[in-house]
Order: structure tokens, then C-alpha cells, then sequence
């Protein structure tokens, strides 16, 4: 079998969700001992420390500069060249013409679930290529049960089409001797802080509901420490300028991903009650560090929790603000979630996910 990859993910340099599930669903496949022929394809400028390995490594790796193109034409033309078995599609979009069948993998359809909520310049796209797509594809890949059942229900998918493959936690991520020391310096994070919204600061994170919660928690000595921006969520903005705990929140931005362990390590608590999540990679991060969490009860972030996390109706900001409350007072609960958190991360590895799509892969191929 030969295994073509849309790889132009890997080229960029901040790694939101389909940049981070591509570099390691990629790292975690050439790292299989009985892995197929395995042909990159990108199109992009730069050239990320952490993408030039993967592309050294692969049986084949064909990267042009010309990007607008590239997935139209010159991609399956060259997948035909190499006799390319089956393509996967990371990104969700297909060409409109493939030599092969085509793996895609769908994340969440957020924006079938809450359109209010999404621009509605983009309804072409979940109107035609998104549908159109799933239809295409030999076999899709979930990234949680949750997903899979969205793709059922809005979509009309046949169940059987449908593999779900778990993310998994990267090794990398784990707890940080010193947590405390580095983030005071780094970032000027002083203790003790909340932590919240690992991402990209859409309004489903639901990032409103973390600012109420924290003004109603009344202790001066606490922090809340933001990773991402509000600038998406005019509702969030709002929260934040009107807080009179306003001098206590610090946004960080955009953090690079080797300082995240140690900001996750250094929080006493992660409270994450996004809306929707097609997995919720945060959560498992934050379980990995060691860090206790308080999360939504919706979509895909009970898979993920387990019971190893506080869940939360992500409407109520008083239920998050009583769960974090209840989680400040008692120490001996706080430890116990974080010991429970490290356990459920252990079970999600990359290698689990890789050996999944490749299952999937092969069963296209027969």
C-alpha cells in the first residue's frame, strides 16, 4: 500500500487543531514499524523545526510554494505519478478529482450545532464542500464518538463509514518541576491562578462564562490566567472590560507550545466550559500536567474526562464558579483529581491513534 498525506499542515508555523493533529498523527505514523509507503504532499513557505524530520523520513515528500493550486490540481496529479493507494485529507476538503480513494478526517461540526454562532460568509462551505466531502470520502475518521454521532445526525453519513480515533497526549506534555518559578518569570503569572481557554478564543470555548464565574469567586489572592485571545468573542470582551476583577486576569495570547506544560503545571485548577468540542485536546493536556479540571458536560469532553475531571453544565457560569469553589477549599480533592487526570491521559497515546488510521487506510485499500 502507498499513502498519500495532504501534509501543508505541517508548514505552519502555529499549530491550531488540524495543524497539531496533523504533525502528530504524521510523527506517530512513520514511527510504526510496519507503516506503508508514505508520500507527503504540501504547499506553503515556511518550514517549522518540528515538520523538516517527518518530511526527511517519508518514502517521499513533494512540497511546492504554490499554495492556491496545489490541492485542486497539482496534488492529485502527483498522487496519480506515484501510484499513490489511498489519500488521507486532514483538512477535511477534498479535491474535486482524486486517483484514489480518499481518507478524510472531520473534527466537529460545531457550526452545524450552533450556526449562530459562525460567519455567515462561510455557510458555502458547510452548505457544499463540507457535505460533499463526507459523501466522497471511502471512510472518515472521528476524532470522538461525539462527532461521529453529529456526522450521522447532520450530515446523514452511514454509521458504518465512520472510524473514531482518539487524539492522544503528547509525551511532551507532562508535569514541570519548578512550574511555578518559570511561568512568574516568563509571563509574570503569580500564584495561585486559574486557568482557561487553550485555544482559539471562538465564541462556543465560551470564555463569558469563565469571567462571570471568576468575578463571583471573591478571593483577592487569586488569578486568572487566559491562553488565546477574546478578540472573536465580543460577548467574552464585554465579560472582561466590565469585570471588577478585571486587574486580576492576564491575557497571554498566542504561547508557544513548549511553554504550555508549565503553564498548565502551575494552575491550580483548568476550567474549560466550551460549548462544544469535537474532542478537547486541552482537557487531556491539562489532565496530563497533573493539573485538576473543571470542564462542560457536553459534546465529546466526557469521553475525554472520564471521571477524572469536575463536569459542568457550560450554561450555568454559578456551577463552574460552586465547582471551582468547592475544588479551592478542599486540597485532598484537588489531589486526587490530579492523580485521577494523570491516569486518563495515560490511555490516550498518538501510537493508538495511527494504529487506528491505519486500520482504516487499510480497510479502504481491502
Amino acid at each position: 500500500m502507498r499513502l498519500g498525506i495532504d501534509a501543508s499542515y505541517l508548514l505552519e508555523p502555529q499549530k491550531s487543531g488540524v495543524e497539531t493533529y496533523t504533525l502528530n498523527l504524521v510523527r506517530a505514523l512513520l514511527a510504526l514499524p510496519d507503516r506503508p509507503e508514505t508520500f507527503l504532499y504540501a504547499a506553503g513557505r515556511d518550514r517549522p523545526a518540528d515538520a523538516v524530520p517527518l518530511f526527511a523520513a517519508a518514502d517521499r515528500a513533494r512540497v511546492s510554494r504554490v499554495s492556491r493550486l496545489w490541492l485542486r490540481l497539482r496534488m492529485p496529479l502527483a498522487m496519480w505519478s506515484d501510484r499513490v493507494s489511498v489519500a488521507h485529507f486532514p483538512g477535511t476538503l477534498l479535491p474535486a478529482w482524486l486517483p484514489c480513494p480518499a481518507v478524510t478526517t472531520f473534527y466537529d461540526l460545531a457550526a452545524y450545532r450552533y450556526p449562530a454562532l459562525y460567519d455567515p460568509a462561510e455557510r458555502p462551505i458547510y452548505d457544499r464542500l463540507v457535505p460533499a466531502a463526507a459523501a466522497r470520502s471511502a471512510a472518515i475518521v472521528a476524532i470522538s464518538e461525539a462527532t461521529k454521532r453529529d456526522l450521522v445526525e447532520f450530515l446523514h453519513v452511514p454509521e458504518a463509514k465512520i472510524v473514531v480515533t482518539p487524539l492522544g497526549a503528547d509525551p511532551r506534555v507532562r508535569p514541570v518541576p519548578e512550574a511555578a518559578a518559570i511561568v512568574a518569570e516568563r509571563f509574570g503569572l503569580r500564584q495561585p491562578y486559574l486557568l482557561a481557554c487553550v485555544g482559539s478564543g471562538h465564541p462556543r470555548k465560551n470564555l463569558k462564562a469563565v469571567i462571570e464565574a471568576f468575578r463571583t469567586l471573591g478571593d483577592g489572592d487569586l488569578g486568572l490566567a487566559i491562553v488565546g485571545s477574546a478578540d472573536r468573542d465580543p460577548e467574552a470582551r464585554a465579560a472582561l472590560e466590565r469585570s471588577p476583577a478585571r486587574d486580576r486576569i492576564v491575557l497571554l495570547g498566542h504561547v508557544p507550545e513548549d511553554d504550555l506544560p508549565a503553564i498548565y503545571s502551575a494552575a491550580v485548577i483548568f476550567c474549560f466550559p466550551s460549548l462544544y468540542e469535537g474532542f478537547g485536546l486541552p482537557v487531556l493536556e491539562a489532565m496530563a500536567c497533573g493539573t485538576p479540571v473543571v470542564c462542560s458536560n457536553a459534546s465529546s469532553l466526557p469521553e475525554v474526562a472520564g471521571h477524572a475531571a469536575v463536569l459542568i453544565d457550560p450554561h450555568e457560569p454559578s456551577a463552574l464558579a460552586e465547582a471551582v469553589r468547592t475544588l479551592l477549599a478542599n486540597v485532598a480533592h484537588r489531589q486526587a483529581l490530579a492523580a485521577a487526570g494523570l491516569a486518563r491521559a495515560r490511555e490516550f497515546t498518538w501510537e493508538r491513534t495511527a494504529r487506528l488510521t491505519l486500520g482504516t487506510y487499510l480497510r479502504v485499500t481491502g
